[in-house]
């Protein structure tokens, strides 16, 4: 057995006391929670949510191909040959199966969390790692005590390192994530606002993106940040080995002789253990070192040479959630609108201003920084200014964050209501060589402006 099968999932279910009606052994493609993605041979999950229910499409999900599913109520009708597990708790039952399919596999577990910047370091960890391991990933943002657990479906036997995604929206969940996944590495790249309207302050947040690395045995190791205070502060009560990264003097693997290459990548050199090394990052703008730099830490904990890392690096390619696309007269469109904080917005305008050429941007708001709303809208209007030469934003937190963008000098810059009636605008503004940039947060749906923008795949 190299992957998990529909024979594994209901032992594991029974022994938990769950009803089981077994189908035929097969093996476990991958994993969802919505039926609409269900392929054939995937393991779906319902989940109960606060406006959906996911035990209203069980049938949806079977008909769809669905080997196994986990769901709260029996399925109506036959379905011969499916493995059908009722359970009280969905999630419960779930973070269960995939902690034993874990156990079951023994990886070497790399954890990694921060505020922005997660899912591309784990594509930039696995990709280093790939080079001298077999290694597993957690897939796209499956990142919660929900998406994890599914993620590991896809674990396999052969994986002898499994590099996952931690993130939070509430206390206590990032330490519930230790217990599921047992890391072994545990990295933090930074600490920010995001959900500061949920946990109530900065310090709150620190709290629950440091459960990582004081949860780490003394066998293990925690990679740190140490360009951020709050992340590096930590280290003095750790009980377990440290590598800190970043460009300070004082970071154990540090980057310098930092030479952007535009969109295309960041040259750099990094110092580890005596030894300096030229590196390529296929990511853009010094900001994104530390993807870089943790992958390589991640590395060296594991017992990976610095040539071996540093090689595997430089033939990385990873362009992250950002996605060029042509645009309407002859633009380009940098499309980052999965998500928007103070922190990755900053990133992306500095980004923008290694471009050539104009430089555009159209903003949404950066949700969930409740009383630090206006701060730092206000702020980053600045960092905008000094890196776009024409800026619209929608949303009335972005009022302030033009205002200022204005006040710093920025007269191309215009906030609007009404978000079409701002994409219309900067259509008007596109002309051939401009680049243009997309960045909200994802309740604004800036999807349905692409085609305002003559946006192509």
């Amino acid at each position: 057995m190299s992957q998990m099968t529909t024979g594994f999932a209901g032992r594991v279910m029974r022994e938990f006391g769950y009803r089981v009606a077994a189908g035929s052994n097969s093996e476990l493609v991958d994993g969802f929670a919505d039926s609409r993605q269900v392929t054939p041979g995937a393991l779906w999950v319902a989940f109960r949510g606060e406006s959906v229910d996911g035990n209203d499409y069980i049938e949806a999900a079977l008909g769809n191909g669905a080997a196994a599913v986990i769901c709260e109520r029996e399925a109506e009708g036959e379905w011969p040959g499916r493995t059908i597990i009722v359970v009280p708790d969905s999630r419960v039952a779930l973070s269960q199966l995939g902690e034993a399919w874990l156990r079951h596999c023994e990886p070497r577990v790399v954890g990694i969390t921060g505020t922005v910047g997660k899912t591309t370091a784990k594509e930039l960890t696995a990709a280093v790692l790939s080079g001298s391991f077999p290694v597993h990933r957690s897939k796209e943002n499956f990142n919660s005590l929900e998406g994890l657990p599914l993620a590991l479906v896809t674990l396999r036997e052969e994986h002898a390192v499994a590099v996952l995604e931690l993130a939070m929206d509430r206390p206590g969940e990032i330490g519930e994530l230790c217990e599921l996944t047992r890391p072994e590495i545990g990295v933090v790249l930074n600490i920010g606002l995001t959900h500061v309207e949920k946990l109530g302050s900065i310090e709150a947040i620190a709290a629950e993106k440091l459960a990582l690395p004081r949860w780490l045995a003394p066998t293990g190791t925690a990679v740190l940040n140490a360009d951020d205070p709050r992340v590096i502060g930590v280290r003095d009560e750790l009980r377990c080995e440290v590598i800190s990264f970043g460009l300070s003097e004082d970071a154990d693997l540090r980057a310098s002789g930092i030479e952007p290459e535009g969109l295309d990548g960041t040259r750099f050199v990094v110092t580890f253990e005596g030894r300096r090394i030229a590196a390529r990052s296929p990511l853009p703008g010094a900001h994104t070192l530390p993807a870089a730099l943790s992958a390589l830490a991640v590395a060296a904990a594991l017992g990976i040479d610095m040539d071996t890392s540093v090689e595997a690096l430089n033939s990385a390619r990873y362009e992250g959630r950002m996605t060029r696309r042509a645009g309407h007269n002859g633009s380009t469109l940098l499309d980052d609108r999965y998500n928007s904080s103070p922190a990755s917005l900053e990133g992306a305008l500095k980004m923008l201003g290694l471009v050539q050429g104009r430089r555009l941007a159209l903003l949404g708001t950066m949700a969930e920084l409740g009383p630090a709303a206006k701060t730092e809208h206000c702020r980053l209007g600045k960092v905008a200014a000094t890196n776009c030469d024409v800026l619209a934003a929608t949303g009335d937190p972005c009022r302030v964050l033009i205002e200022s963008a204005q006040r710093s000098g920025l007269s191309g810059a215009r906030w609007f209501a009404d978000r079409d009636e701002a994409a219309a605008w900067v259509r008007e503004q596109l002309q051939p060589g401009d680049t243009l940039l997309l960045k909200a947060s994802r309740s604004q749906a800036f999807e349905e402006i692409l085609p305002l923008l003559g946006a192509q795949s």
